[in-house]
């Protein structure tokens, strides 16, 4: 484990992040090409996410599939206090080392694809019991694919669809469709950590 510095790393939930100034942090930004598609930061509505699993864990070794995961932190939260096998998922490939080392800070191993959302089919989707995401409707155009791709979801069989979001407008179109469709819920979320994060859980219980 490489050496740390207290006033350099933050703790939530259990899931251990490094800020910029963290030697690793700044090693691996000098190394690695940037990220794209806003994979350049922490997203605040995985702490919504891991706040919503905290209360509500996943059954014991569960296939868990991350979809648009980022650096990873609901990732590391499933395979560090669940004890799920977890695949992270994002079409940005500049944000694998960043979830890499955060991986590795928090002593955790986790797999990855590179893939957008349209390249994961049925077969794909149904090798997993859960889905989870979090800010990934952010542009109005996204709405239809992140729909189609629950949909797909559904029908392979996924059992539970959990994507946490701080009330964008696309991602609040996609959760009506679903409510509509699916039966899914829209639970109001909020949570704490050095900023006061709030947003929804959307909820898909596929019975």
């Amino acid at each position: 484990m490489p050496n740390t510095s207290p006033i350099q790393i933050r703790d939530y939930f259990g899931v251990r992040t490094l800020l910029a100034s963290h030697p690793d942090m700044r090693r691996l930004k000098r190394a690695t090409h940037a990220t794209q598609l806003h994979g350049n930061k922490l997203w605040g509505s995985a702490y919504l996410l891991i706040d919503y699993l905290q209360k509500n864990p996943l059954p014991a070794a569960s296939k868990v599939l991350d979809l648009g995961c980022g650096w990873g932190l609901a990732s590391i939260y499933c395979a560090k206090h669940l004890q799920a096998t977890v695949t992270a998922v994002d079409a940005d490939p500049a944000v694998f080392p960043y979830l890499s080392l955060l991986a590795q800070h928090n002593a955790v191993n986790i797999n990855t694809q590179c893939a957008r959302f349209e390249a994961l089919d049925a077969d794909t989707l149904a090798q997993y019991d859960v889905i989870i995401a979090s800010d990934i409707c952010f542009w109005d155009e996204m709405s239809e694919e992140v729909f189609d791709l629950i949909h797909r979801a559904v029908d392979a069989g996924v059992e539970k669809i959990i994507i946490a979001d701080p009330h964008r407008p696309p991602f609040l179109a996609v959760a009506e469709a679903c409510i509509d469709d699916f039966f899914a819920e829209l639970i109001p979320s909020e949570v704490l950590t050095s900023r006061h994060h709030r947003g929804s859980i959307l909820l898909i219980e596929n019975a």
